[in-house]
């Protein structure tokens, strides 16, 4: 019956109409999410922030919303040209007609003039999701089956594409090659793989992305505890080098108005450039249910079931093998759960609402599947008090503004702990939340100029946990921001690009750190003050230069200057304390 049940959902999933490939694409290092932000300030469009990663369909909806109304911006300045020639001024002296069409030219034309670069920034792009972008089209020429080193006036050339009406199917390899100097000492990185993506009757759609990793040098990050960058999980350490590899990719089922699937995807989730409250990129990417819903445009729904690394060993499934009597380890299992809610009452405003739970000790309990319930009432109903009490719940807001003047808007607010009633007594303490509130403006001031100021304050205990498998992390590495509890950063950062490919960054930020004492404070009246305990200061300064020659070709030059001081001698690298200087030249392909 049950079967049944099941093959019935999928053939009527099967026939509804779809928008094409379910297949996500990477944020990073993909500029199309930086220019699909610039349009959105500019007007054009209203692109998503709260979940960035959108599908390689999306991403041509997006694109194809932006040329259609650049080309009725260029058409209506044609009739504007093309009346003025004819009437001359006679047009001027009819007020009121004169008075409509200027109205609408002005809407028109002060947010659909695209630059000489915004439009060859768009070319480029659309060479990239060229399929995406027409399928649908009746003059559409899908079919191309040339295979290897592939290209075509309208595609990007690709290592190896196919496509026919059916079936997609790309494949490119992937490197990386970084040299520099950190702190005197000279650092190298070097990375390589492979990525690949398909669909299938554009519905289906899979990807895979692998990389190895090594990095050698005196000054290698083996913690990477204090940056954004990604935690990794080692494979190897020693004499000044480690390797580590990384490994994403999803299966994924898409039409006009759900994409589901199982994914293992580095998805960031609330509104923030430098990290993210909810759901960041620093730690290792995690295997889970996907699920997100839009039956309307100003309505979206989200859901997440991931499994986790504890880190926390399991003694009693634990044994010893007959090499040498080495133990054979195994982790206390842990997840992640994740859903929100996302309306749009205005376009160029989002409101997103949604709770997170990490619990774990116990099989994945079917409760936590359905995405519709309220996860701190099913949380109630399945603990019984005491050593078993409660597991990690938190709940979320966020919010995104574009305004017509051509900046956005937005904060995130993550609440581990919140009473109203003690907050409105002044007892602020125990209560244990983070929030970000930001700012970007693009065209202010220089043409072409994007400046985003940001500014991030975590109170202590947010993300921590008496049991140590319920704690915010994976592999012990935050899922949320990379700062963590009892901590504060402001970062500003100016975005330049000369001509299509070549971007300037310029950025700075400064966070403070406190320190952490026994958990059991935690729970203790009346809780610690902000940035209580040994402090730690940190002021960093970068430059970075960047070409991208060829689609996924990209070369970077960078430079930073760091200072920092820690009152705990046990926290901080010997190397990283007081003022350093890095830089460095990278190479990459597909990365």
């Amino acid at each position: 019956m049950k079967s049944k049940v099941v093959l019935t959902l999928i053939l009527i999933l099967i026939q509804i109409p779809s928008l094409g490939q379910a297949v996500f694409e990477p944020v990073k290092p993909h500029g199309v999410y930086e220019y699909l932000e610039r349009m959105s300030l500019k007007g054009v469009i209203i692109s998503n922030e709260f979940q960035k990663q959108l599908t390689r369909k999306e991403i041509g909806e997006y694109l194809k919303g932006i040329e259609g109304l650049m080309n009725e911006g260029l058409k209506n300045e044609g009739l504007k040209n093309e009346r003025q020639g004819a009437e001359g001024s006679w047009q001027r002296a009819v007020s009121s007609q004169q008075s409509a069409v200027s109205s609408r030219q002005s809407a028109v034309g002060s947010q659909l003039s695209l630059t000489t670069l915004e439009k060859e920034e768009l070319e480029w792009y659309k060479k990239e999701y060229y399929d995406e972008m027409n399928r649908g089209n009746e003059n559409y020429v899908s079919d191309l089956q040339d295979g290897v080193l592939n290209r075509s006036n309208e595609r990007r050339m690709r290592p190896f594409y196919y496509h026919d009406s059916l079936f997609t199917f790309s494949f490119s390899p992937s490197f990386l090659i970084t040299m520099g100097s950190i702190a005197k000492e000279s650092y190298y990185k070097r990375a390589w793989g492979f990525k690949m993506y398909g669909e299938i009757d554009q519905h289906f759609g899979f990807s895979l992305r692998f990389e190895e990793n090594l990095e050698e040098g005196k000054t290698v990050d083996i913690t990477k505890q204090f940056t954004p960058e990604t935690g990794s999980v080692l494979s190897q350490n020693k004499n000044n080098s480690i390797e580590f590899s990384e490994t994403t990719g999803s299966i994924l089922y898409g039409n006009s108005w759900i994409t589901t699937g199982l994914t293992k995807e580095f998805f960031t989730l609330g509104s923030g450039y430098r990290s993210q409250l909810v759901l960041s990129t620093k730690a290792p990417s995690f295997p889970s249910i996907y699920f997100r819903l839009t039956p309307a445009k100003w309505f979206t729904y989200y859901f997440m079931h991931g499994w986790l690394l504890s880190r926390v060993t399991d003694s009693l499934a634990t044994y010893r093998t007959e090499l040498n009597g080495n133990p054979r380890t195994f982790e206390r299992e842990k997840y992640f759960v994740m859903h929100a809610l996302q309306i749009k009452p205005i376009e160029n405003l989002s409101v997103t609402v949604g709770e997170t739970i990490i619990y774990s000790d116990k099989s994945p309990y079917m409760g936590y599947f359905i995405p519709f319930l309220f996860y701190r009432s099913v949380d109630h109903a399945i603990t019984f008090g005491g050593a078993e009490s409660g597991n990690n719940g938190s709940i979320f807001m966020d919010w995104n503004y574009y305004h017509p003047l051509g900046f956005k808007l937005y904060g995130s607010a993550f609440l581990d702990e919140f009473s109203l009633t003690r907050f409105l007594k002044g007892e602020s303490d125990r209560n244990q939340f983070g929030y970000t509130v930001g700012t970007a403006v693009y065209d202010f001031g220089v043409h072409g100029l994007m400046t985003r100021l940001e500014y991030t304050r975590i109170l202590p205990w947010v993300y921590s946990n008496w049991i140590p498998t319920q704690t915010y992390t994976n592999a012990n590495y935050l899922l949320g921001h990379f700062i963590g509890q009892n901590a504060d950063q402001i970062f500003l950062q100016f975005d330049y690009r000369f001509i299509r490919g070549l971007e300037t960054k310029v950025w700075g930020e400064y966070i403070r750190r406190g320190g952490m004492s026994a958990i059991a404070n935690q729970y203790e009246d009346p809780g610690e003050a902000f940035l209580y305990g040994l402090r730690r200061n940190e002021t960093n300064i970068g430059f970075e230069v960047s070409y991208e020659y060829l689609h996924d070709l990209l070369g970077k030059v960078y430079y930073q200057y760091s200072n920092v001081t820690d009152e705990d001698k046990t926290r901080t690298p010997s190397w990283e304390i007081g003022a350093n200087h890095s830089f460095g030249v990278s190479l990459l392909y597909g990365l």
